[in-house]
């Protein structure tokens, strides 16, 4: 007879899981604008299910820093500030380096694979004009550092960012196929430098790659001034 643990049912997601998935990944994506009311008749409208999981993913949502939720307001998507988006840069800045060269040094053939794959990802998807593909292996390019990095408490600092950082990602660069170009010759020229341990090389690309602040700035009030329909 098999053992019971081959035998064991796994247990299915929750609705609030599911819920808070299917919210992140619209974030993400832009199906919503920064600071955009988050309504929850809505939201169970679109999901079908009770208002009680739609709150809890809300909610853990918030713990990510990826949705606000105000007490007798609503929830809503964040909304940086300048100086936010200059703190997140520098954050992120710190944990890719770092988690960069554990990975060279703790599994460099696995993280030259992921790299290799993201970016190949990366050029079928502008050659497809699939902005949302390309922003996902954008997003899967800078986790290899994380997955290789053989630092569970490394990769759980970066979670606490990873989706605000996917969503600015989303917001700076699917309106521009130009972006797109330039930032396909960044993550080659990166990858080359790492992983043939030009360190300094390699830490002042992404030192440039990682800066977004005036850029962000500007994409920010561009979506003030021309807000979705």
């Amino acid at each position: 007879m098999p053992a019971k643990s081959a035998m064991r049912i796994a247990q299915p997601p929750s609705l609030a899981t599911m819920a808070a998935d299917r919210l992140r990944n619209a974030i993400i994506d832009g199906e919503f604008t920064l600071g955009e009311n988050i309504s929850e008749e809505r939201l169970c409208e679109a999901f079908g299910i009770s208002r009680s999981p739609v709150r809890d993913a809300l909610n853990a949502l918030q713990f990510t820093g990826l949705v606000e939720v105000r007490p007798k307001r609503g929830s809503f998507v964040f909304n940086p500030t300048e100086d936010d988006v200059a703190k997140l840069c520098d954050y992120r800045f710190m944990l890719e380096r770092e988690a960069a060269l554990m990975a060279v040094r703790d599994d460099k053939d696995a993280l030259a694979r992921q790299l290799q794959d993201a970016v190949a990802a990366m050029v079928q998807a502008h050659a497809n004009g699939d902005r949302r593909a390309y922003g996902h292996a954008d997003t899967a390019y800078h986790a290899a550092f994380f997955l290789c990095c053989g630092n569970g408490l490394m990769r759980d600092a970066y979670r606490l960012a990873e989706a605000r950082l996917a969503t600015l990602r989303t917001l700076l660069t699917a309106p521009f196929d130009e972006r797109r170009e330039s930032g396909l010759a960044q993550h080659r020229d990166m990858a080359e430098a790492l992983l043939s341990g030009d360190t300094a090389g390699f830490e002042a690309m992404l030192k440039v790659h990682a800066d977004w602040t005036g850029r962000l700035t500007a994409a920010l009030q561009s979506q003030k001034e021309h807000p979705k329909p």
